[in-house]
């Protein structure tokens, strides 16, 4: 399935991207973690499942999340919409553009 989201990549801006879900594992590896660290629980942050351990060599990508509760991930993540399984859905316009701007900073 493609999927449009937001792909950050450590020491780089986030862009936009439509990312086939069956060839996550060849960019990210095969052990995958999937964390809902935003307000809106409808969106998710497919990371590495070492995104949170500086010492297996990933670089320090971004700390993301709401005001009072951050996750700091190391490595590659994608970011995109969640059905109520957790299943991946692409990022709206107006979820891409909010995305965008708090993943820049």
């Amino acid at each position: 399935m493609i999927v449009r989201g937001i792909i950050c990549e450590p020491g780089k801006p986030p862009m936009e991207a439509e990312v086939d879900t069956t060839r996550l594992g060849t960019v990210m590896g095969d052990n995958r973690l999937l964390l809902r660290p935003f307000k809106d629980r409808n969106v998710g942050v497919v990371v590495s499942e070492n995104y949170a351990d500086d010492s297996t060599g990933l670089e320090f990508n971004r700390s993301v999340g709401g005001l009072f509760k951050s996750v700091t991930i190391y490595g590659i993540m994608f970011v995109a919409s969640l059905d109520v399984d957790g299943s991946l859905l692409p990022l709206n316009d107006q979820q891409i553009k909010l995305y965008m701007k708090q993943l820049s900073r």
